[in-house]
């Protein structure tokens, strides 16, 4: 759906030697799935404060046949992170706080890890503190099916006994972070955070349609709806939840772009955007890319400042390029399509196809020994964290199980994957390790462990039940037809598969993994999913 669209003379540099009405075009093209029976999206991309491209795509509201307009609000997901790590870094500025304070500094009563967690863990994501969403949904309530508040999340927050790992020496993203940051302005600046950020950043930046979805009741103006795909149709998928500054930004894209101004600027100070910037390395020497709510990286050599967003059936991108002057701003009500392969297809419009990734796939491949391919298969778990992988052989050639495609020998001990190397140790005859490398050069470690194949007798002795003052829940497992059921609530039944020696997985891939006393008896286990690590539950005697 065309609304407006106003195209100023733009260099050969931004159209990547094409005309200005191919760039158009293919702009166009990413778009062109949205009609007037679809929700949609608005697009802005801009050049130092000048529209290049201008466009509102779709319906807003599908029922009322109501399109997409450049007065459209959405919700902005993480893209809101950048704001709250505004303010903070404002406070900073004015001397009230300091990036290396530790955060019981501010919340004496907040959990003792025995490891100090400082406001610039907060901000990169480092705290190893668990993510709240990840903790509410063991409880069978994630979010989205409940009306969650700022004193529910403290709560989950402030109950957690244990980290995900040792601050600094990981990264890993959290709500949590953000929400504490929230906590954190309104108690060193005596006022709401909705107030702070109103008169600190929207006013200052003119954003005059932008505030907080602090009350999911509230009637918003020109609001979209959110929606996702259900098999071919849609169906509503809105946030109904009064938490924020982690997510839960109402805002258009005009007010985006003119937030992505403060770059060049300098809105918040040039100091504010330099600290914004700041990459911080892990206590290992590694530098990570998440700033302060910002990812800085570079696209083919040029600077770029990004972030994506999802909540419910909202998606955003917000991505700026300091050596070009570029802004881009996607806001969409379409859950269904990924914002960041939006962004990264604009970007490839502007600044060139995306280079190779570090690990490419070979020329050549030598000949490797059944016997011993043999040796390498098996099932591996990585040192830190929870994934468990397992390599089988078959018609010749070693494999992940249940995926398609062989693994290409490049040595004797290193293979090739889909962008991946996977290692083994040399000299050794029997290997009980690998190291995988993914295309952007991380590495990480595996090491074998033995497949976990109980009887049905085996499995009654992890029967019984199980609470967790962490997660506010409590499981009951049973065995039925010769498996290990979880049930939750009502008649909700989930089947755990095991793995390892006492490790099961769920449907979900969250592990389970038992404790036992001296005496060999089961006691309890964790459970560790998706930014929660070791959640405990305690068997009842």
């Amino acid at each position: 759906m065309f609304i407006f669209l106003l195209v100023p003379i733009f260099t050969s540099t931004y159209a990547q030697n094409n005309s200005i009405e191919d760039t158009i075009q293919n702009l166009d093209k990413l778009f062109s799935k949205w009609n007037t029976s679809t929700p949609g999206a608005v697009v802005i991309i801009s050049r130092n404060g000048k529209f290049l491209y201008q466009k509102a795509f779709g319906l807003s509201d599908i029922e009322h046949n109501v399109i997409n307009t450049f007065e459209t609000v959405f919700e902005a997901g993480s893209v809101s992170k950048q704001f709250t790590a505004a303010a903070v870094l404002l406070l900073i500025q004015e001397g009230k706080i300091a990036l290396h304070d530790d955060i019981r500094k501010y919340f004496p009563d907040f959990p003792n890890y025995s490891y100090k967690i400082t406001i610039e863990n907060l901000l990169h994501h480092t705290s190893g503190l668990r993510d709240w969403g990840s903790v509410a949904a063991l409880s069978g309530m994630p979010k989205g099916t409940r009306v969650y508040t700022p004193s529910h999340v403290k709560e989950i927050i402030w109950r957690q006994n244990n980290l995900n790992f040792v601050p600094s020496t990981a990264y890993s993203y959290s709500n949590t972070n953000y929400n504490l940051l929230v906590f954190l302005v309104e108690k060193i600046s005596g006022q709401s955070f909705q107030m702070f950020t109103r008169e600190k950043l929207f006013i200052p930046a003119g954003m005059n349609n932008t505030r907080w979805r602090d009350n999911y009741k509230s009637i918003v103006p020109n609001r979209a709806i959110a929606y996702s795909k259900n098999k071919n149709s849609y169906q509503q998928n809105m946030p109904f939840e009064n938490t924020f500054g982690h997510g839960g930004l109402l805002t258009t894209a005009g007010d985006l772009e003119k937030w992505n101004r403060r770059w060049s600027l300098f809105t918040l100070s040039n100091e504010i955007n330099k600290l914004q910037k700041s990459k911080v390395k892990l206590i290992n020497g590694k530098e990570i890319n998440y700033a302060a709510g910002v990812i800085v990286s570079s696209f083919n050599g040029t600077e770029e400042i990004k972030h994506d967003g999802a909540t419910a059936g909202y998606r955003s991108w917000l991505a700026y390029y300091p050596e070009k002057e570029l802004s881009v701003v996607y806001l969409s009500n379409d859950g269904s399509v990924d914002p960041s392969s939006i962004g990264k297809a604009i970007a490839e419009l502007f600044l060139g196809k995306e280079i190779p990734p570090l690990v490419t796939k070979p020329v050549s491949s030598i000949d490797v020994t059944q016997k011993q391919l043999l040796q390498y298969a098996g099932m591996y778990k990585t040192i830190l964290g929870e994934d468990v992988i397992e390599l089988i052989f078959s018609n010749d050639s070693l494999r992940f199980k249940n995926v398609p495609g062989g693994l290409i020998p490049i040595t004797s001990t290193k293979f090739y994957f889909e962008g991946f190397n996977i290692s083994f140790p040399e000299k050794i005859s029997n290997p009980e390790r690998l190291l995988f490398q993914n295309p952007a050069g991380d590495t990480a470690t595996y090491l074998k462990i033995e497949p976990f194949i109980p009887d049905e007798n085996q499995l009654h002795e992890f029967a019984g039940t199980y609470n967790s003052d962490e997660a506010d829940t409590k499981y009951t497992l049973i065995v039925n037809e010769g498996k290990l059921w979880v049930v939750r609530s009502g008649n909700e039944r989930i089947l755990l598969v095991p793995s390892y020696t006492d490790a099961f997985f769920d449907g979900g891939l969250s592990l389970f993994q038992f404790i036992r006393n001296i005496d060999k008896q089961i006691i309890g286990f964790t459970v560790s999913i998706s930014r929660a690590r070791g959640v405990m539950f305690a068997k009842e005697k």
